[in-house]
């Protein structure tokens, strides 16, 4: 029975862990992330246009885009977010203080007027410009975003199908609900359940290893911190690594038969798991990042 038990098990957590390193996500799709991955630098940018822009398919939108700072220029790239979808003019090109498309004469300043063609199809789009110094690249830079509801289409909201996109479901939530079925059968009668915990506990705390072995190969390391908000990032790793450890120590103290010690330490990884848990869907939910 046990040996059929093992290898069941270890069939099980072969599986997860190919369709993980094949199909799986440390993460969702970042959302807005430019606030955390670029830093302004000292530039400014703003606009004349307050909340959502209404037009119509293959309308013409007007606009002014006002910015300051050290060598200035003002940019409406075609390569970010729905840029590409307008008709732009004066230019897509980087637009600085000697261009004849600069409005405003004092230095370190510059105003551009750009009038945008709506596309053909309707739909809630976004218009990113970025300003910075002219004299370097765009690793940091201040922007603007411009929302146009092209036919009355409503902003997308939370979608529900994005909390799918992540391993926390696939292999965290598992973890989880083992490792809780296992305190609670061993609550109920210690001395009946105790193999059935030793199993599923042990199974959450292999689970919780792939879970985390997976995330570290599919997110690049440098990815790790910056790309969600940090109020909810570092305390959802502080947090995982302290159940880890936990269970690490629950798992021998529980082979060396020490029950206080091995009760304690199992509670303290299902209070700081949950809580990553449920701090990972933060970080997951796109509410946080639109």
């Amino acid at each position: 029975m046990r040996k059929k038990t093992l290898i069941l098990l270890i069939s099980i957590v072969s599986l997860l862990f190919v369709s993980v390193l094949i199909y799986g996500t440390g993460r969702p799709g970042y959302g807005d992330t430019h606030d955390v991955c670029h830093d302004s630098a000292g530039y400014t940018i703003g606009t004349d246009v307050t909340g959502d822009v209404a037009a119509t398919t293959s309308s013409n939108v007007i606009f002014n885009i006002t910015a300051t700072g050290t060598n200035i220029f003002i940019q409406v790239n075609p390569g970010a977010e729905d840029n590409g979808l307008f008709v732009i003019q004066p230019t897509t090109e980087r637009i600085n203080e000697t261009s004849i498309h600069d409005l405003d004469p004092t230095p370190n300043s510059i105003v551009v007027v750009f009038n945008i063609t709506a596309p053909e199809e309707e739909g809630y789009y976004t218009i990113f410009i970025i300003a910075g110094n002219d004299a370097y690249g765009q690793i940091s830079f201040a922007y603007q975003k411009i929302f146009i509801n092209v036919g009355g289409v409503a902003k997308p909201g939370f979608e529900l199908s994005s909390i799918f996109d992540h391993l926390g479901l696939y292999l965290g939530l598992p973890a989880l609900l083992l490792l809780t079925l296992g305190t609670v059968l061993v609550l109920i009668n210690e001395s009946k359940f105790v193999k059935v915990h030793g199993i599923l506990a042990g199974s959450s705390l292999v689970l919780t290893v792939i879970n985390l072995v997976a995330a570290i190969i599919k997110i690049p390391i440098n990815n790790w911190i910056g790309v969600y908000p940090i109020i909810y990032h570092i305390p959802h790793i502080i947090l995982g690594i302290t159940g880890l450890i936990a269970a690490f120590l629950s798992m021998l103290f529980g082979i060396a038969a020490e029950r206080k010690p091995a009760r304690i330490t199992g509670y303290i990884t299902l209070i700081c798991w949950w809580t990553a848990f449920f701090l990972g869907y933060f970080l997951n939910s796109n509410l946080l990042l639109l």
